[in-house]
Parts: structure tokens; sequence; C-alpha cells
């Protein structure tokens, strides 16, 4: 399978979680309350696209378990992939460096990425093995009336209640602005949407500097919010007005399947940017 397949296959299955889900798609594959997928190997969760990939596989196959790896990973712990059983395809970036000759004839070193793909299978799909037992974690691990604001706090989101009709982020003074939590169905409404707009904050050029046409930021704003809220404990819960950007999303998809890996990667930095921020400033508050 070459990477323009597997953006095609994802952004499908994205497609029928969004024509089926509506704006609960992001359920679908968000670790809520608990881990998301990890590899057997290294121990360490996957990210990004990965975790979008392996969260459709487990929602789409029925597992519970989120123990994932390779063919050969599996037979060093001893163990063989039962007969039959099908892989999923997941991405990885080796990073290197390459000699050019440059127009004056000279030798430089340049960096470079290149994707690979790589096959994994799901604990489930293992012979003899048990799956190890999943935590009970409550389903809410933290406080959806206070978790959102006070990572917002901590990372120096200048929240207003300017405008109590509408949530945006406001690039050029800066801000984001906020109806109150009371005019929210939920408190959790009211946190995914503050988490929507706090990642539409990280676009600015003094944070990350992202730069995408809308249909791509508001994709990489929702799944950053989905991203932010499991990683808090909160069950994401769509905008009240998810309605108004699921078509665009869908066409963007449609007509550009690899816009779900850069949409995912991105949501996936802006998360690691916000909880790293927060990190650093409650270590330096310690």
């Amino acid at each position: 399978m070459h990477s323009s397949e597997l953006f095609e296959k994802v952004s499908r299955q994205v497609i029928v979680a969004m024509e089926t889900s509506g704006g609960n798609w992001c359920k679908s594959w968000a670790p809520i309350g608990g881990r998301g997928p990890f590899s057997i190997d290294s121990g360490n969760s996957y990210s990004g696209f990965n975790t979008l990939i392996l969260g459709l596989s487990r929602m789409s196959q029925g597992w519970s378990s989120n123990e994932f790896g390779t063919f050969k990973a599996w037979r060093r712990k001893g163990y063989s992939v039962a007969k039959g059983q099908k892989g999923t395809h997941i991405t990885f970036y080796k990073s290197g460096t390459k000699t050019v000759k440059k127009d004056n004839g000279q030798e430089d070193t340049e960096a470079f990425r290149m994707l690979r793909l790589y096959v994994v299978f799901n604990a489930e799909q293992i012979s003899d093995y048990t799956p190890a037992d999943i935590e009970d974690v409550p389903e809410f691990t933290a406080n959806p009336n206070t978790a959102m604001d006070t990572l917002a706090a901590d990372v120096g989101v200048d929240v207003r209640n300017v405008d109590l009709a509408q949530a945006f982020y406001a690039p050029g003074p800066d801000y984001v602005n906020m109806p109150r939590i009371e005019q929210f169905d939920s408190a959790e409404a009211y946190a995914c949407t503050l988490g929507h707009e706090i990642t539409h904050w990280t676009k600015h050029k003094s944070r990350l500097d992202r730069k995408e046409g809308r249909a791509v930021e508001e994709l990489v704003a929702e799944m950053g919010s989905a991203m932010l809220a499991a990683s808090l404990g909160i069950s994401p819960t769509p905008r009240e007005d998810h309605a108004t950007y699921l078509n665009s999303w869908i066409k963007e998809l449609k007509d550009k399947p690899s816009s779900i890996q850069k949409a995912s990667a991105k949501a996936q930095a802006s998360t690691t940017y916000l909880l790293n921020a927060q990190s650093q400033k409650v270590g330096l508050a310690a």
C-alpha cells in the first residue's frame, strides 16, 4: 500500500463516521478517560494520524484492547498473528541527511523526512494471547467546568466574553471570545468549544504559525479539541454549529484525501504545544 492509498482509505473511514455520527464522529476514535493505542514494543502511545487510524480500526472491528504491534514485535514476545488476520497500516517518518550538490558545484548536507508505512496487529488478533485488562477509568477524570478553563489560563490565552452570541478566535487582537458556560447545553459542550477555539489560538505566528485554508483549519480545531478533551478526561462533545462545517470537511476529504493526515498531525502538534506549555507553567509555579 502506498501512502496516497492509505490517506484515501482513512479519509473514506472518516467520511463514513461523519456521515453516520454527525458531530459525534470524534467519539469514534478519541481515547476517552484512559490510554489510547500504544506500541507493545516501546510502550509509547501512538500520536496524531496513527491515533486516528488505530481508533477507527478499533471502532470498526469492535476491539477493546489498545495494544498494537508489528508481526515481528509479536513474534519477539513469543506470539503469532492468528491465521487470516489483516493488519492496520500506520505511518512513520524517518529522518536523515543527504548530500546534495549546489548550483556553485559545492556539496552541502540537507535534512529530509521519509514517510514509511508499517503494518500492526491488535492484541485481539493474536493467537493464545490474553489482552491486558483495561482499567476501569471514570468517564470524566477532570471537572469539565474547570479543566479547559484552567488549561487556557495556564498557557496565557486571553479569553473574553465580548460577544455572548458566538465563540470565536480573533487573530488580530489575539483573543478567544466565549459565551458564558450557562449558555451551553452542558459543561462538556462548553469545554470542547473552548478547546476548539484555543486550538485556533495556537495558529498565531508567535506560536505554531499555522497557515491553512478554512476547511482544514476547522478540521484541525475540531480534532484538536477532541484530543485536548481526551487528554483532560472530558468526553468530546460537538460544537452546536458542527453541521455548518461537516459538509465542507467531507468535500475537502473527498477532493484531497491527504488533508486528513495533515489535519491530524497539526491537531496533535497543537495539543502537544498546549499541554507542554501548561506543564511548564505548572512546573515553574511548583
